[in-house]
């Protein structure tokens, strides 16, 4: 079995296109037609078909993704293993994280990371619940960091909880106080993270007798915080992003006051990678150190 065709394949589709997965993977396009026409040869049947957007997998290629998925991290575990035993610590790690996390954490325990492991490629989804948790489900990410991992198909680690800040614009009464009640949301137009990034935000809101009146939606953090800063409405984001960013928009407590944590979850910690595992250790140093600040 050679394991670069299921590779080749597993690319190809999440790129949509051939020709640009022979280019990330260093074949020239008929190298690569020859290694699917070779695969579909050796399973029996097709596996793909052009589309106007590009190569997609037919019925029988989705049945058989998440099999080769399973079958190039079982492969790539192996490598890492036996690198490991001869002392060079190489492989990937994918990370699906929230933007806030991935701006404000992970560059440092990258950087921590890198120092002893520069040989390992990380690669980062950045996105809402949505997009992270499909990631898992698809086994396109070996760790994720983000809120609401709880009950869910992969193992999870809460790390820190991280509260949620109304927000509203300079000079709006709301403002002139030392917290915002909960029930102020229900008078005030409310911007709205989009769905699949509002999942904290819905919970909050879910506590009051009815829905605010949303003006907007957005699926960006900074979007938000600029509409709010312009005066267009009020909105709830959280402390780790807002902590970090500049911006002149009024950040203040809610009251009651609400959290989300912040946690870290794997497919399993038992057959996680060596360097996954290793990467976790870092990402659990950098929390504890954060808690000491």
């Amino acid at each position: 079995m050679n394991i670069r065709k299921y590779e080749a394949f597993v690319r190809a589709v999440e790129l949509g296109s051939l020709s640009k997965a022979a280019e990330e993977l260093g074949y020239t396009q008929s190298g690569i037609s020859h290694m699917m026409q070779s695969l579909e040869d050796e399973v029996g049947f097709p596996l793909m078909v052009r589309t106007s957007s590009g190569i997609v997998p037919n019925t029988e290629g989705e049945m058989l993704l998440p099999i080769i998925r399973q079958l190039l991290r079982t492969n790539e575990s192996l490598e890492q293993s036996v690198a490991k035993i001869k002392g060079a610590d190489i492989g990937r790690i994918r990370i699906a994280a929230y933007p806030s996390v991935a701006t404000y954490w992970l560059p440092a325990i990258i950087a921590a990371f890198q120092k002893d492991y520069p040989n390992v490629e990380i690669q980062i989804i950045e996105g809402g619940t949505d997009i992270i948790e499909g990631a898992m489900e698809r086994r396109e990410a070996d760790l994720c960091l983000y809120a609401g991992g709880e009950g869910k198909n992969f193992e999870w680690l809460p790390l820190r909880e991280d509260q949620m800040l109304a927000l509203v614009p300079p000079g709006h009464p709301l403002a002139e106080g030392a917290f915002v009640p909960l029930e102020s949301f229900l008078t005030e137009p409310f911007i709205m993270p989009m769905q699949g990034y509002d999942g904290e935000v819905h919970d909050i809101l879910s506590n009051l007798s009815q829905q605010p009146h949303i003006l907007f939606s957005a699926c960006s953090d900074y979007a938000i915080i600029s509409m709010v800063a312009k005066g267009l409405g009020v909105s709830i984001l959280a402390d780790l992003l807002l902590r970090n960013y500049p911006n002149d928009a009024v950040a203040l407590p809610i009251q009651p006051p609400q959290f989300r944590m912040l946690g870290m979850g794997v497919p399993q910690v038992r057959t996680a990678s060596p360097m996954t595992r290793n990467f976790m250790r870092y990402v659990q140093a950098y929390v504890e150190q954060l808690e000491q600040t």
